[in-house]
């Protein structure tokens, strides 16, 4: 009887073993069940062997008719497990397959998994270096867009001040002029009314001086024609003092005329006085325009 050996147990768990995978995980406990069928079943057919052989051996020394019924029925079990075995080995192969086509399949969603986190982290890597790139490159951007805008921020300040020193020039240059002609128009304002001050103090001097030569002319006037009156009165009394008597009129006529003579001459005294007087009234008139005229040009 030939005899059939068990298939050495393979096991598919150790290259898929880190694949989770739940039709592989199936596979694999239904080929470790039937692995262990296989296991049995080997057993068994190497007792049913033994004993088939033990059986064999007995009916061969001792050829009665229960030896050999025991024989027959040994090499019938042994036979039996034999047949069972190659069962158990086909159920083996098969699951064997399919453990292998599972984790083949697992391999190859593992793979297609691995495949697409790769793809995703591939696309992640680059969304990321892109976004990184366009940070630096909006960096780089806004850096020199700053650049740019603080120059020109600074030219257009430098224009304004530029512009605002022009004007405020413009604007001092203008108030200069307009304070120089207002200071001219004031000196010319001020030399007018200075000059007209002056025509008026000497226009003033000048009839304060006809008005006191005036005076003087009337009062010494006056004064001559009381003397001529008096005269002609002291002329007339001693004509008729001389008319009443001759000789006691020379005497009284010369003491009369002594004493008239007195009175005359005390009277033309003040006359000259009064003349003196009145030149030095004019020349103090002359001089008091004169001293306006220097206070008006000091002004």
């Amino acid at each position: 009887m030939a005899k059939v050996k068990a298939k050495k147990k393979t096991s598919a768990t150790s290259a898929v073993k880190k694949i989770k995978d739940a039709g592989l995980a199936k596979a694999q406990a239904s080929l470790a069940k039937i692995e262990k069928d296989v296991a049995a079943n080997k057993k068994k057919l190497e007792a049913a062997e033994a004993k088939a052989k033990a059986a064999a051996a007995k009916a061969s020394k001792n050829a009665t008719a229960t030896s050999k019924k025991a024989k027959a029925s040994a090499q019938a079990a042994a036979k039996k497990a034999g047949a069972n075995l190659t069962a158990v080995n086909a159920k083996l192969r098969t699951a064997q397959a399919q453990a292998k086509a599972a984790a083949a399949a697992a391999r190859a969603k593992a793979a297609a998994e691995a495949k697409k986190q790769a793809e995703e982290k591939r696309k992640a890597d680059l969304a990321a270096k892109a976004d990184a790139d366009l940070k630096k490159a909006v960096q780089a951007f806004s850096t020199q867009w700053m650049k740019k805008r603080k120059k020109a921020d600074a030219a257009k300040e430098a224009a304004r001040i530029k512009k605002q020193k022009a004007k405020e020039r413009a604007a001092a240059k203008k108030a200069a002029a307009k304070a120089q002609a207002a200071a001219k128009k004031a000196a010319i304002k001020a030399r007018a009314a200075a000059k007209a001050k002056a025509a008026r103090e000497r226009t003033a001097a000048r009839k304060a001086a006809a008005k006191a030569r005036a005076a003087a002319k009337a009062k010494a006037a006056r004064e001559r024609a009381a003397a001529k009156r008096a005269a002609a009165k002291a002329k007339a009394a001693a004509s008729r003092s001389k008319a009443k008597a001759k000789p006691a009129a020379k005497k009284a006529a010369v003491k009369k005329t002594a004493a008239k003579k007195a009175p005359a001459a005390k009277k033309t005294a003040p006359k000259k006085a009064a003349a003196k007087k009145a030149p030095a009234r004019k020349a103090a008139a002359k001089k008091a325009p004169a001293k306006r005229k220097k206070t008006a040009a000091k002004a």
